[in-house]
């Protein structure tokens, strides 16, 4: 509420599906808006649109042994590891940020039966860190030897020798680093950056991040013979969904094209019943479309950085587990980056809360959130905050929520660290 006049009054004016007058917020393709102007450091405007449902919609899903996801869940280990010792060992979460990544691919001699690995591949893990203090400093080495540890834990069937692993860390820089260590009630932004999140998920979304986590659930591969680096692409046109996955196979657990063949159709049958049964209507599935007479998608370690593809944080799937290029999207990587201070990771897990409490309660069924930060400013203090929803929600408890939500700074740090939120 702002005071008007010596009075106390809503400050949010809305445009009701009528032509604009001078000083109204607009009204865009008939659907009512309206905005709340800044207060308590918030720039918050509000809009309203119709529920999400495009004619055509694309969806992707790299699942848990691709190449960018390892980079991904390796360097957001990494940055919980460290934001943990930092904290235990020096009172507060220091100036960090390990977003960078890359894996490069090794070489294998393969075919029916098994096969050797030529190369091995190469993670190098990089980033910015805090070595000022004498309480605790990071171990380059035993950091190199803990995600190597991880890494053998997400692809079981590897050898330990085929890969390698490498932390590069260095000092940050003097200035963000002061912005993370001000004693402020809430940390300052070490960037400008902005986070955009949608829910909840539609059919297609729903659909294609269920084949891809029931293709990787341990119970599935306790009885197929398939590696973890399972991709799933969705396409809907209308109500029709096709599938396409692509889903290595063990080469030690297929011995001639026969048997490949038939866990190939094991795997297409397993995900058209997901599918089916998660998009409530039948769904047609193919897998392992560039399979030649010559040449079939066989594994050793259950990951194509063994020897087909590279992998790189932030080149995979987005906040909430999806690449959606039918939503509003931000392309920051949020993996790896410090959970207390960096917008570009904070900011998302935010505007998740803020659609969560928004669609439980209010009468929205789906919510965009977009948030910018300004950088040296308290992260509680958005540059600007865009809400918009279905229905037509109070904006005053729209208000009260987004205050709420980033009044939970403390809260949002520690479950990003807990692991509570789908970063990837």
């Amino acid at each position: 509420m702002a005071c008007v006049n010596g009075s106390m009054a809503p400050r949010y004016r809305t445009a009701r599906h009528r032509g604009p007058s001078v000083g109204d917020p607009p009204v865009v393709d008939g659907v009512e808006t309206a905005s709340v102007y800044p207060a308590s450091g918030m720039n918050l405007s509000i809009t309203t649109r119709a529920p999400y449902a495009p004619e055509i919609e694309f969806v992707e899903r790299k699942g848990l042994g691709h190449p960018d996801t390892i980079c991904d869940r390796l360097a957001e280990e990494l940055a919980c590891h460290l934001a943990i010792q930092y904290e235990e060992h020096t009172g507060a979460i220091r100036h960090f940020n390990v977003d960078k990544a890359v894996l490069a691919a090794g070489a294998v001699d393969i075919g029916f039966g098994g096969g050797t690995h030529v190369k091995p591949s190469r993670l190098v893990l990089v980033g910015k860190a805090a070595f000022n203090f004498p309480q605790w400093k990071p171990d380059k080495k035993e950091l190199a030897e803990r995600s190597h540890k991880r890494l053998m834990e997400i692809l079981p069937d590897a050898d330990p020798d085929a890969y390698t692993v490498e932390v590069w860390l260095n000092k940050g820089s003097d200035d963000l680093a002061a912005v993370i260590d001000a004693e402020t009630v809430a940390p300052l932004a070490n960037d400008t950056s902005f986070a955009a999140v949608s829910m909840p998920r539609s059919v297609l979304e729903s659909t294609v991040h269920a084949v891809e986590m029931r293709l990787n659930d341990p119970a599935h591969r306790a009885v197929a013979p398939v590696g973890r680096d399972i991709k799933v692409m969705g396409a809907r046109k209308g109500d029709n969904i096709f599938i396409t996955v692509a889903c290595p196979i063990m080469a030690t657990k297929v011995q001639n094209r026969s048997e490949y063949d038939q866990a190939v159709n094991d795997v297409q049958a397993f995900a058209e019943q997901v599918a089916s049964e998660t998009a409530g209507r039948t769904v047609d599935v193919a897998v392992n479309q560039a399979d030649q007479e010559e040449s079939v998608y066989l594994t050793l370690s259950g990951s194509s950085a063994e020897a087909g593809d590279d992998g790189q944080v932030g080149r995979g799937n987005r906040f909430g587990g999806l690449i959606t290029p039918y939503r509003p999207m931000s392309l920051e990587a949020a993996a790896g980056k410090n959970p207390a201070a960096h917008v570009g990771k904070t900011y998302h897990a935010i505007a998740f809360d803020i659609s969560q409490r928004l669609i439980a309660e209010t009468d929205a069924t789906e919510a965009t959130i977009r948030l910018l930060s300004s950088i040296g400013h308290p992260v509680t203090e958005p540059q600007e905050a865009h809400i918009e929803t279905t229905g037509s929600p109070d904006p005053l408890v729209i208000e009260r929520i987004a205050e709420d939500c980033f009044g939970d700074w403390a809260g949002v740090t520690r479950r990003l660290i807990d692991g509570e939120y789908e970063l990837y």
